[in-house]
């Protein structure tokens, strides 16, 4: 059993490395690309099913194999987190974020039960004898549950640029804004070399500053392109 500790140790730190280097975002992520990665996870899923059931994989492999993916969830969550965090602490301070219960606490209540979770999960506070598998699936739990709490679903105007989900888009790749509605701003901005826009919800008594920080923003821009 030593070994598969070692393992998972070895696999987790491989992809807590990975993880912190985002090899992805998540608005790069298509329904595609979802299907397939899902499609070759079920299909290796099934490989080793079929392979432990005709009695090639013994028991021991394959829940070392298992720990050891529940291992690298956890680590590649978990790096995420640590460059998600690092992220915002960069990208300075708070201009303005319209804050509401559900965009604010509601994900972080969902990440904290998860987090819960993975602690029950691991068995470490209970009788039940302490595996690998229990202990790496409880921990994968954790990093998902610390990843969430690092998101930001509405986005964040901070002194070097926007706060979205899990990148920053920073202020010299603003290209334009306009209301969508009363309330509601669109923002258009390039990442990865193409035009991409989010709309977001603002409050009618901070739609004056949040129009002077984005003119201020956008004059910056312009005295620099000149």
């Amino acid at each position: 059993m030593l070994w598969i500790y070692i393992s998972n140790i070895v696999i987790a730190g491989v992809s807590l490395w990975l993880g912190y280097r985002r090899l992805f975002f998540l608005y790069q992520i298509s329904l595609r690309k979802l299907l397939w990665s899902v499609l070759i996870a079920l299909s290796l899923y099934s490989l080793l099913l079929l392979l432990f059931k005709i009695e090639v994989l013994t028991e021991a492999f394959a829940g070392a194999v298992i720990a050891n993916v529940y291992a690298s969830v956890f680590g590649f969550f978990a790096g995420s987190s640590i460059n998600q965090y690092k992220t915002r602490v960069d990208s300075g301070s708070v201009l303005y974020c319209h804050r509401t219960f559900i965009s604010e606490y509601i994900p972080v209540i969902v990440a904290i039960i998860l987090i819960l979770l993975g602690v029950h999960r691991s068995a470490i506070f209970s009788d039940l004898a302490i595996t690998p598998i229990r202990v790496s699936s409880g921990l994968s739990l954790l990093g998902i549950g610390v990843w969430g709490i690092t998101l930001r679903l509405v986005p964040e105007f901070r002194a070097k640029g926007i706060v979205l989900l899990d990148s920053v888009i920073k202020w010299d790749d603003l290209l334009s804004y306009e209301w969508y509605t009363v309330e509601i701003l669109e923002v258009e901005y390039t990442q990865d070399e193409a035009i991409r826009s989010f709309k977001t919800l603002i409050s009618p008594n901070d739609q004056l500053e949040i129009e002077r920080l984005l003119s201020k923003k956008m004059r910056e821009k312009l005295e620099k392109d000149n």
